[in-house]
C-alpha cells in the first residue's frame, strides 16, 4: 500500500521536444522519477504513470503513444494535408513547461514557460 501511495505523488516534468513533420508532429515529454516510481514501473510497467503523464495534456486530443519509460513518453499527433501545406492545430498543456520546437531542416526554437505546444502551418 505503501507503493501505491509513493507512485501517486506527481512526476516532474523536465522539458518537452516537439517535432514538427509532414505527416506528424513527435512530441517528447522529458520527466524525471522518483526512486519508488522507478521501482513501481519495474514492478508494475510504465501503465502506473501513464495517465500522470498524459494528465500535463489539457483537453481531448487524437494522437498515438509510442513509448513511456523511466525518462520520457513520446506521443505522435497528426497533421492535416490542406494541398499547399499541413497543418497542426496546437496542443493546450495543464501548465508551464519549457519547450524546443523542432522544425523540418532542424529549424529549433526554444520556449521558456508555455502552457502550449502552438499550432503550426507548414508549407512544402
Amino acid at each position: 500500500m505503501l507503493l501505491l501511495v509513493a507512485m501517486l505523488t506527481l512526476i516532474t516534468v523536465g522539458s518537452v521536444d516537439v517535432y514538427y513533420g509532414q505527416t506528424n508532429v513527435t512530441v517528447v515529454i522529458n520527466y524525471d522519477l522518483n526512486e519508488v516510481q522507478k521501482l513501481g514501473v519495474i514492478l508494475f510497467g510504465a501503465n502506473e504513470i501513464k495517465d500522470e503523464v498524459l494528465g500535463l495534456l489539457n483537453g481531448t486530443y487524437d494522437f498515438k503513444i509510442e513509448k513511456i519509460d523511466f525518462k520520457q513518453a513520446v506521443l505522435k499527433f497528426n497533421t492535416t494535408d490542406c494541398g499547399d501545406y499541413v497543418f497542426f492545430p496546437g496542443v493546450k498543456l495543464n501548465h508551464k513547461v519549457d519547450m524546443r520546437l523542432i522544425f523540418p531542416n532542424n529549424v529549433t526554437i526554444t520556449v521558456n514557460g508555455s502552457d502550449e505546444i502552438p499550432q503550426v502551418y507548414i508549407f512544402d
